[in-house]
């Protein structure tokens, strides 16, 4: 019993950087889904990377990414057919973005997506969005932002939607804080958008600012944006920020370029071959 207690101790602690890679086969394995599923599935995730959830899935500069997939339902159950068919369609599509979602892994559980439902419903429907974290970036943002966090009780190894859901519920701008931490806003632009809000609610006037963005494929402004008072002058936080963003870009860009189209190998093969070395071993990069 003895020895073998120490063998086990022995592997857990000599090998732990096995926790945070994968084989091939189980990055993105998207060949577990039904086959006419996979077109639309690849579709959500070359739709995701073309956005800003990009710095999320590759390099984890932003803990979360959202917005690249959302629903409404109505809350209660419609009393007219059309609108029950129209309900049932969109669960029912819900449920298969779901099953999409739950295979964005590569290097073992470091990246989590799923769809996630906002707090507060609108004329009597409720939307949601799907969500992808970078679990390694989160935990540090979690562990550097522990005063912040600490009032509902989270800590670094939480889970990725118990930390959303703290912050989609609160009742303060606390949740406006929240979320900037998770979109990985720099420090100046969450306490700007805080400020800005509190001072809104105590005047009545809404605080005049400019916006920072950094470019995606889909576009060079208003994807991964944050606000910044009028005249803000670029600080060091913010070229660090876009200087670490325009990297991974440009290798995106090149490969997307090579694996993208008509005949061309398509976006599992362009991750796996970018996130997977020649043993077969993948883990996500980072820059």
């Amino acid at each position: 019993m003895k020895n073998n207690l120490s063998l086990t101790l022995i592997f857990l602690f000599t090998f732990p950087i096995l926790a945070d890679a994968a084989d091939r086969a189980d990055c993105f394995p998207f060949e577990r889904l039904p086959a006419e599923a996979r077109p639309q599935a690849e579709a959500l995730l070359l739709k995701a990377l073309d956005s800003e959830a990009l710095y999320t899935i590759v390099g984890g500069i932003k803990p979360m990414s959202s917005g690249f997939s959302a629903f409404t339902v109505a809350v209660r159950q419609p009393r007219d057919e059309k609108a029950r068919s129209e309900r049932s369609e969109t669960l029912a599509k819900m449920e298969e973005t779901r099953q999409a979602l739950a295979l964005w892994r590569c290097g073992g559980d470091e990246l989590f997506a799923d769809l996630h439902h906002f707090a507060r419903a609108f004329d009597g429907r409720r939307s949601s969005d799907a969500v992808v974290f970078n679990r390694r970036s989160l935990r540090e943002m979690l562990d550097g932002r522990h005063d912040f966090f600490d009032r509902w009780a989270i800590t670094p190894s939480a889970h990725p939607l118990q930390v959303l859901y703290a912050v989609e519920n609160a009742e303060s701008t606390a949740r406006f804080a929240g979320y900037g931490y998770l979109f990985g806003y720099p420090d100046h632009a969450v306490r700007f958008f805080v400020e800005a809000a509190n001072e809104e609610e105590l005047t009545g006037r809404f605080v005049e600012r400019d916006f920072y963005s950094i470019a995606t494929v889909t576009s060079d402004t208003n994807r991964f944006v944050f606000a910044v008072p009028k005249g803000h002058k670029e600080t060091e936080a913010d070229r660090s920020l876009k200087e670490r963003a325009e990297l991974i870009l440009a290798e995106y860009r090149k490969r997307r370029g090579e694996y993208i189209g008509e005949d061309k190998a398509g976006v599992v093969e362009m991750l796996r071959d970018w996130f997977c070395g020649n043993d077969g071993i993948c883990s996500i990069p980072r820059y």
